[in-house]
């Protein structure tokens, strides 16, 4: 196992970067629906009209840390607040409760002929579950239970009937082609425990099968052991708004501890630099799902995906909880040495010095992982949220999540638990 340095931690640094955080979930969401953007420039006005349901998830739990961190007042966010609940409820479109990965920021219209997004979905809820639970209002509330328990879990799990004995989730359904057929947890373990939750939390009678036979390769590599491997978003988004510290499931694993593992794989993998690439080392990491010189490209180790030298430093701040002084040391670095990267949202969604390149945009669930996971750092805010909601009770108490005092520390997995 890595021995952890002790974080030293530039609180000043954090601030900045969750505020132009905040300003992107403020600014790039459309006044008239609440609708974010799923990227903006970071660099100057564009004319990007397209927004994704998961990054209006993030701004309905950008607005909170706003307030307590005093850039927004309660009285505005709680507008904005209750103006996007209403539209997903009247302007977005969707069907069986589910909503279309990409719509028009303003009509509400599918954009791309984008799938409805059973991912996606879950991450909007997760934002909205924040929101009913922060602000204590009774239309919000309303609104938000409406939201949470509106999606047909079994119709997306068994392809509408036609599958009735299926016991994984859709990654989605498209009203040309029908159901797609790759299934979170099938085949693979990656970003999906939050929307099992959600599936299992508000559908009582809904099969937890899928989370057992679900698959789940371990990985080795330097003396380090953790789930699958890949980009590190895949093992930060539903840390993000689940708290799965100091927890395992009824399989006997603490899926932190994977995640923490990975992050010091992934850090690992950039000092040895295999290829050569300009800047990496211990304070230049971060590889995952970004653009790149090369187009949008899923990046990680160490199996499953590649590397073009090209790093993602928003997946480095969501690494915060998991390695504080590793994450802290890097960020530190990137804003000193790389101020081409850092705009008017903070850092850029990728950069490659390699090839001399710096995305000009943001990536709105990009900003808003990286925005979630430092404030659960800094105050815990969110996870506080969402433990205290009934759907996320329920969900991990029929998966079996107990308190595991110490198990942070590993290992991976104890003897399962056995159904219960």
């Amino acid at each position: 196992m890595i021995a952890l340095s002790p974080p030293k931690i530039d609180e000043a640094l954090l601030d900045d970067l969750q505020h132009r955080a905040v300003n992107f979930f403020w600014k790039e969401s459309n006044p008239k629906t609440g609708f974010t953007k799923d990227r903006a420039s970071n660099f100057k006005d564009d004319t990007f009209d397209v927004a994704s349901c998961a990054a209006t998830g993030f701004a309905l739990a950008a607005y909170p840390i706003g307030v307590e961190r005093k850039w927004h007042s309660r009285k505005d966010a709680l507008a904005r607040t209750k103006l996007t609940l209403r539209s997903l409820l009247d302007v977005h479109v969707g069907y069986k409760g589910f909503y279309y990965h990409f719509v028009n920021w303003e009509t509400g219209k599918r954009a791309w002929n984008s799938e409805l997004s059973s991912i996606d979905t879950a991450i909007l809820i997760a934002g909205v579950i924040v929101a009913r639970e922060y602000w204590k209002d009774p239309d919000v509330q309303k609104m938000a239970d409406r939201i949470i328990r509106a999606p047909d879990w079994k119709w997306m799990m068994t392809d509408g009937g036609d599958k009735p004995n299926e016991v994984f989730v859709s990654m989605g359904w498209d009203p040309e082609k029908g159901f797609i057929d790759a299934r979170w947890l099938r085949h693979a373990f990656s970003e999906e425990s939050m929307l099992y939750i959600f599936a299992y939390g508000t559908k009582p009678n809904l099969t937890t099968e899928g989370w057992d036979k679900g698959r789940r390769d371990v990985v080795r590599y330097k003396g380090l052991e953790f789930l699958t491997g890949g980009p590190l978003f895949m093992h930060q988004m539903s840390h993000g708004f689940i708290d799965f510290s100091e927890k395992r499931d009824r399989l006997g694993f603490n899926y932190w501890f994977s995640t923490q593992q990975n992050t010091l794989a992934n850090r690992a993998y950039c000092i040895e630099n295999p290829k050569g690439f300009k800047a990496y080392g211990e304070n230049f990491w971060g590889l995952s799902a970004s653009d790149s010189p090369d187009g949008y490209r899923a990046f990680g180790i160490p199996n499953m995906h590649d590397d073009n030298g090209t790093i993602t430093p928003t997946c480095v701040a969501a690494s915060l909880p998991f390695t504080p002084a590793e994450s802290m040391a890097c960020l530190e670095n990137l804003r000193r040495n790389h101020p081409e990267a850092y705009g008017r949202y903070g850092f850029s969604n990728a950069l490659n010095p390699t090839r001399q390149w710096v995305g000009p945009d943001v990536i709105g669930i990009d900003l808003g992982m990286m925005l979630v996971s430092v404030e659960n750092f800094r105050s815990g805010l969110i996870h506080r949220l969402t433990s205290r909601n009934e759907v996320v009770r329920k969900g991990m108490e029929r998966l079996g999540f107990h308190s595991a005092p110490g198990s942070n520390k590993g290992p991976l997995q104890v003897r399962p638990l056995g159904r219960g």
